[in-house]
């Protein structure tokens, strides 16, 4: 049994809007950043762990963390001329 994260509730009394996912395959390592606004204040991170499928790998199940940076913006990429 995976232990119990913070609940979504907790997470937004800290200022934190946005969560990451990573793939539950550490030999994948996919990664997606979303808001975490869908998820109701009651909810634990560790709640929706097992219902996400990665996209890359089709492997079942994820681990879900606060996403500190939600709110910097991000700087943008350099590109050649």
């Amino acid at each position: 049994m995976r232990p119990q994260k913070i609940t979504f509730g907790e997470m937004r009394e800290m200022g934190v809007r946005g969560v990451l996912i990573y793939c539950a395959d550490y030999r994948c390592s996919h990664h997606v950043a979303l808001s975490a606004d869908r998820w109701s204040d009651e909810v634990r991170l560790s709640d929706i762990e097992t219902k996400f499928v990665c996209q890359t790998c089709g492997r079942r199940g994820a681990d879900v963390r606060p996403h500190f940076d939600w709110n910097r913006p991000t700087v943008p990429a350099m590109g050649y001329r």
